[in-house]
């Protein structure tokens, strides 16, 4: 497990060096706070307004995330033939790709917790008489991140904790306003699970693709994913039982993408119970983890015929 979690710091450290992140983390914050003018439009909906949006900005860009790095992590370890002089020490191919999955997991978490505490913050802002807190809560996460990059701290280690803080220190706000903290963690939640699952189907085209190719391949496995729904209701009298058979084959076959997107009306039938919204997050984590442990099994296997040295 120490040789997992080497490789998994490894591949951390290497996507928040990346220019690319940053920009997918700039312009994830800059829609999350232009939902605020947007919720301006809204007739007494705003706070919804800018939560919907907030959030599906989230899952979207999470998705690119995780796109973006299944798909090109691997492939720079082969193009830098950095793999050249990993692969002869005693490590296993299977325990390689492990840590890369878990460093691309990692990556995605802490992306979904520092746009979530910006969303949580946003919502929180338009609550009445938590300005103050606010405000503050703004200065002490940017003075906490200022002071460690100032202290030189290990940057990636620093902002994974900070991350976890800032998530915890705004959804404590949140509660205090008495908004609906459970099901927006609870959706936050779900969005590393899909990162998790779409890390694993990318690391399966990239261990024999290229990036572009790979990239290609898991959008449309994403997209298939999420239209998968609809494929199973519709209706055989209009497209013929032969499609319908295959639409039904291939609903079974490609992941459920929309288990990760019930939405909040959903979540907020679940949360009146609690058991009810924590037997649905189970089943969601147990269904994540079988389809993502398949996956990285299949990766492994194909990454094994491939001969680098």
């Amino acid at each position: 497990m120490l040789k997992v979690y080497a490789i998994a710091m490894n591949t951390f450290r290497e996507a928040v060096r990346d220019r690319v992140l940053y920009g997918i983390v700039l312009a994830s914050i800059g829609v999350l706070l232009f939902s605020l003018v947007l919720g301006q439009l809204a007739l007494n909906e705003e706070q919804r307004v800018v939560y919907d949006i907030g959030m599906a900005s989230i899952s979207l860009f999470s998705v690119v995330l995780a796109v973006f790095l299944g798909s090109s992590l691997l492939y720079k370890e082969i193009e830098r033939k950095t793999l050249y002089v990993i692969l002869p020490k005693p490590i296993k191919r299977s325990e390689f790709l492990l840590g890369k999955f878990v460093g691309i997991v990692l990556t995605g978490g802490v992306f979904v917790a520092i746009a979530g505490s910006v969303l949580l913050l946003v919502g929180v802002s338009q609550a009445e008489g938590m300005s103050l807190w606010v405000g503050l809560a703004w200065v002490v996460l940017a003075a906490s991140i200022g002071l460690g990059y100032a202290l030189g701290l290990d940057r990636s280690r620093f902002v994974a904790i900070w991350s976890v803080v800032a998530l915890a220190s705004t959804a404590w706000l949140y509660a205090l306003a008495d908004l609906e903290v459970l099901v927006a963690i609870t959706q936050l939640g779900l969005y590393v699970l899909e990162i998790m699952l779409l890390a694993s189907i990318a690391l399966v085209f990239s261990s024999f693709s290229t990036p572009f190719l790979t990239g290609l391949m898991t959008s449309g496995v994403w997209l298939v994913g999420r239209t998968v729904d609809s494929m199973a209701m519709m209706r055989v009298e209009v497209i013929g039982e032969p499609t319908k058979a295959l639409l039904d084959l291939v609903a079974r076959v490609v992941p459920n993408f929309n288990l990760f997107v019930p939405g909040r009306s959903t979540l907020l039938e679940h949360s009146e119970a609690y058991g009810g919204l924590l037997s649905y997050v189970g089943a969601t984590f147990g269904y994540s983890v079988l389809y993502a442990s398949l996956m990285l099994l299949c990766s492994t296997a194909i990454f094994r015929r491939r001969d680098f040295l």
